[in-house]
């Protein structure tokens, strides 16, 4: 959601007339997933086209199911399967293809679209440009905010993709002018799979956002000799290092008295959900004992003044070298010390490490955590105002404009030759 509105932000900017394409609202509030901060940041200018979907996994209502879907779920999701498989190969969003076409028609018919961008994933979300490509020749750009056949974590083949998702993402590569990453690792593992369409493929990067014209950046106050470390980002188990940061804090609290003192605050959603597993909910409560405390998620509009309550920043990834993460950016614009509790091959490790108050664990060993967060705590101690004001400066590089103005440039140099 913040790439995509971010995008629509970057090019309104520029001068260009933007209609996105989104599900109805209350798909999202009926889901308890909206942040109403964020849609008040997004330009006055951009024009919402809402386009009806329905999906299994959001139709909650039990009264508006069918009888054959209420008496017989495992029949009905087994038919509603099939029927996606045909019309487009993901389940749970397959069937969104045609309304999307026709929305895509719709808009193209009020006013001559010049270029046209799907963010994915859900990876329908590509369908609405390569229908217009098809139909009306009209230039478009495939945006991965994350891969669709790659794991991200392995470099890997995914292992469950279908022969016909990987045909469609065949197709519409070569369909698109241009293909965009969020990051090295994850264009470089696409153009060695698809060298034929290499040339088309740029990076892309994340960043952070100004909301509300305020930015992450923390003001210099001195701290206590009691620290608080922070985390905010999305803490979904099996990819959150939830067992090694808790072990490693819970180690650091044993060998240091600063650590001791201080507490870990995290804040964010838990899963995709908003409701933590089973197994992330034990591991949470057997983490509060040592210090550490689950504050719920965060709105946009009130991400700086959260930022302003921590001393230090833990920025728990999971590992993979084409794991970044939008929240590398946010933490980087704080000018709050930060320790890196993941894999030093991740593609976080590239973004933080010019960063003059980045202390990366060596490992995910309990010790190597422990030695890492006793480190950044030493560190926020001594930080002083002109520390942090360079460290603001040195994140400042990294604000969403900023990243995505190549891609825009480009874009936009792309449509104008095709109109001489």
């Amino acid at each position: 959601m913040h790439r995509a509105a971010g995008i629509a932000n970057a090019f309104a900017a520029e001068g260009w007339e933007v209609t996105v394409l989104a599900a109805p609202e209350r798909t999202f509030t009926d889901n308890a997933m909206v942040d109403g901060s964020l849609l008040a940041a997004v330009d006055e200018g951009v024009r919402v086209e809402r386009v009806p979907f329905s999906a299994q996994a959001y139709d909650n209502d039990v009264a508006a199911w069918s009888p054959l879907r209420a008496r017989h779920p495992e029949l009905w999701n087994s038919l509603r399967l099939a029927r996606e498989r045909r019309v487009f190969p993901e389940p749970g969003f397959g069937l969104w293809r045609r309304e999307l076409e026709r929305a895509a028609e719709r808009v193209h018919s009020a006013r001559r679209v010049d270029l046209a961008i799907g963010t994915a994933n859900p990876h329908v979300d590509f369908i609405p440009a390569s229908h217009l490509k098809r139909r009306h020749g009209v230039p478009a750009i495939m945006d991965y905010r994350d891969a669709w056949n790659i794991d991200v974590f392995s470099g890997g083949d995914r292992v469950s993709a279908t022969p016909a998702e990987r045909r469609w993402e065949r197709e519409l590569m070569a369909e698109a002018d241009r293909i965009w990453f969020v990051n090295e690792p994850i264009r470089r593992w696409h153009a060695e799979r698809h060298p034929e369409h290499a040339d088309r493929m740029r990076v892309v990067a994340n960043g952070f956002d100004v909301t509300a014209g305020r930015t992450p950046a923390v003001p210099f106050r001195p701290p206590t000799d009691a620290l608080t470390f922070g985390y905010v980002g999305t803490i979904n188990f099996g990819q959150f290092p939830a067992e090694a940061l808790f072990a490693g804090w819970a180690l650091a609290r044993e060998r240091d008295p600063l650590i001791s003192r201080s507490r870990l605050v995290l804040r964010g959603h838990l899963g995709r959900t908003g409701v933590a597993s089973e197994e992330l909910q034990s591991l949470l409560d057997a983490a509060a004992a040592q210090g550490v405390s689950y504050e719920g998620p965060v709105a946009k509009a009130d991400l700086a003044d959260v930022y302003a309550q921590f001393d230090a920043l833990v920025l728990a990834l999971a590992s993979g070298p084409g794991v970044t993460s939008g929240k590398v950016f946010e933490f980087a614009a704080t000018g709050l010390p930060v320790v890196s509790v993941h894999d030093r091959e991740s593609a976080a490790t590239s973004i933080m490490s010019s960063s003059p108050v980045w202390t990366p664990s060596a490992s995910l060993s309990a010790e190597d955590v422990a030695e890492a967060l006793s480190e950044v705590g030493r560190r926020a101690l001594a930080q002083t105002p002109e520390d942090r004001a360079a460290a603001i400066a040195w994140g400042a590089q990294w604000e969403r404009g900023k990243q995505l103005a190549s891609g825009v440039a480009d874009a936009t140099a792309l449509v104008n030759e095709r109109k001489t």
